[in-house]
C-alpha cells in the first residue's frame, strides 16, 4: 500500500491514514468485496489546535486571483464552557498557502466567532459575526484586505441580529452577491433561513449597498412525517446554501430531524429579487444525501456542474452499539445513542439541478466514531477540486475538531457522468424497419 503524504507531518497522517484504509480493509473482507479507496485520503495541516478546551468550528477556503490560497480557521470554546469564555476565547486564524496546499503561514488572526472569506474584482472580503452572550454569534459584519488576508479594514456592521452560517455556497451575479444565514431571533429550534444580497458595483464596505430577506423560521414536520419513535427530540434547520439554477435562485437549506434520526433530508427555499425586495418562502423538503449535516454546494462553470461535499451516516437510528457505547465513553456526540451524527465520511457528489444527486466519491474517511472529516469548503483550482475539512483527528470527539485539514481532489470532472441529454433526431426517434 501507498501510505504517501504531503511532508511536514508525515506520522500523524499516516497513522490517521492507515485506521482508515484498515477499516475499509477489514469491512471488505468481512463481505467479500475490495476495499475502495478514498479520492484525497492524504491531506496537509492547515492547522492544529492542541487546547482541549476549546475547538475547530466551520472553515472557510478561497483561492486568490494570483493562485494563493487563503483559509479561514475559527477557534472557539467547547460547549461547557462556550458562555463563560466566548467574548475572550474566540479567534479567526487567517492562513495562507502559496504553493498549492502543501504548506500554510499564518496571516492575521481577528476576534471573531465564525468568518467566511469570498474575492471580487481581486480583493478579499470576510463575513465575521461577533462571539455574542446569548447565542453564539452576534452581527453580520464585512472587512476587507488588500493584501491576500495580511491586515484588515475596520469592520462595518452590515445587519444586526443573531445569525448562524459557516462557510457555504454564494452566488454571483449581475454585480451582486447572495448568500444566506439561519436567523436566531425566533430561538435556537425555530431559527430558519434569511437571505442577503449586496450591489458589488458599489462599495460592499457601505452598509446600504446589502439588503435581507424576509425569515422563514422553522416550522416544523406535518403529522405524516414524524418519527414517533424518536418524536421526543428536537427538529431544526441549520446551515444554508444559495444556489442559482438555470436563472432560478434557491437556498437549500441543512434539516435535523428529530436528532438527525431520520437522514439525508433537505429544505428548498425560493428566492426573488425585484432589485427592491428579496422574497423568500419555502417550498419543500427534498431528499439531499448528507443533508441532515452540514452540506456546502459550488457550481463548476466549465462542466456545468453543481458539485458538493457532505457526511453520509450509515446507522442513523442506532440499530448498532456502537453509538451508545461511544456516547458513553464521551467520543461520540449524538442524539441518545444514535447514529445520525456519524461524520467519518466526507462524500462528494456532483448534480445538474442542485436537488438530484450522484455520487463521485469519498473525499476522506475517518476510522474510529470519535473521529471526522466534516464541514467541507471547496474551491476549484483548475482541473482540481480543493477541501477544507474540519476533522477531528486526536480530539474528545466528532464534533469538537482538533484540526483543519487540506485536501485536493485530482482531475475532479473526470469522476462525473454526462447529465445533459444527447438531442433528439427525427432519425433517432423512428422506428427500426422491420423485415
Amino acid at each position: 500500500m501507498n501510505f504517501s503524504v504531503f511532508h511536514g507531518r508525515a506520522p500523524l497522517r499516516s497513522l490517521v491514514r492507515r485506521f482508515a484504509l484498515a477499516a475499509a480493509t477489514l469491512g471488505a473482507a468481512a463481505s467479500g468485496a475490495a476495499a475502495a479507496t478514498p479520492l484525497a485520503q492524504d491531506y496537509s495541516i492547515i492547522f492544529h489546535n492542541p487546547d482541549p478546551e476549546q475547538y475547530v468550528e466551520g472553515c472557510g477556503l478561497v483561492r486568490l486571483d494570483d493562485g494563493v490560497l487563503v483559509a479561514a480557521v475559527p477557534v472557539v470554546p467547547r460547549s461547557q464552557w462556550s458562555r463563560e469564555r466566548r467574548m475572550q476565547r474566540s479567534v479567526i486564524h487567517l492562513l495562507r498557502s502559496e504553493d498549492g496546499g502543501r504548506k500554510w503561514q499564518p496571516a492575521s488572526e481577528l476576534p471573531y466567532y465564525s468568518a467566511v472569506p469570498w474575492t471580487h474584482q481581486g480583493r478579499l472580503y470576510l463575513f465575521a459575526n461577533k462571539p455574542g452572550t446569548d447565542f453564539r454569534n452576534d452581527d453580520l459584519l464585512l472587512l476587507r484586505s488588500e493584501d491576500g488576508g495580511r491586515t484588515w479594514s475596520a469592520p462595518v456592521t452590515l445587519f444586526k441580529g443573531h445569525f448562524w452560517n459557516c462557510h457555504t455556497g454564494m452566488v454571483q451575479r449581475d454585480n451582486r452577491l447572495y448568500w444566506a444565514m439561519g436567523d436566531l431571533s425566533f430561538g435556537m429550534q425555530k431559527r430558519g433561513p434569511r437571505a442577503i444580497a449586496g450591489d458589488l458595483s458599489r462599495d460592499p464596505l457601505q452598509p446600504d449597498a446589502w439588503r435581507i430577506s424576509n425569515p422563514v423560521p422553522f416550522p416544523g414536520f406535518p403529522e405524516a412525517m414524524r418519527n414517533l419513535r424518536f418524536a421526543d427530540r428536537s427538529s431544526n434547520y441549520l446551515e444554508c446554501n444559495v444556489v442559482e439554477v438555470n436563472g432560478r435562485l434557491r437556498i437549500l437549506n441543512t434539516v435535523k430531524p428529530h436528532g438527525q434520526t431520520t437522514t439525508n433530508l433537505g429544505g428548498v427555499f425560493d428566492l426573488k429579487d425585484d432589485g427592491r425586495e428579496l422574497a423568500l418562502s419555502f417550498t419543500q423538503f427534498h431528499p439531499i444525501p448528507g443533508g441532515h449535516l452540514k452540506f456546502c454546494v459550488i457550481r463548476d462553470d466549465a462542466s456545468g456542474l453543481f458539485w458538493a461535499t457532505s457526511n453520509f451516516a450509515v446507522d442513523g437510528q442506532g440499530v448498532f452499539n456502537w453509538w451508545k457505547e461511544g456516547a458513553k465513553s464521551g467520543g461520540y456526540q449524538g442524539s441518545s445513542g444514535t447514529g445520525g451524527n456519524d461524520r467519518r465520511f466526507l462524500m462528494l457528489l456532483y448534480s445538474l439541478d442542485a436537488l438530484n444527486w450522484f455520487q463521485a466519491g469519498c473525499v476522506a474517511q475517518a476510522a474510529k466514531i470519535s473521529q471526522s472529516f466534516m464541514y467541507g469548503k471547496l474551491a476549484v483550482d483548475g482541473d482540481d477540486l480543493i477541501v477544507i475539512s474540519r476533522s477531528s483527528i486526536n480530539a474528545p470527539n466528532q464534533h469538537d475538531a482538533d484540526h483543519a485539514t487540506f485536501h485536493r481532489v485530482r482531475n475532479f470532472r473526470r469522476l462525473a457522468l454526462n447529465l445533459v441529454p444527447e438531442p433528439e433526431t427525427p432519425s433517432s426517434r423512428e422506428p427500426s424497419s422491420r423485415k
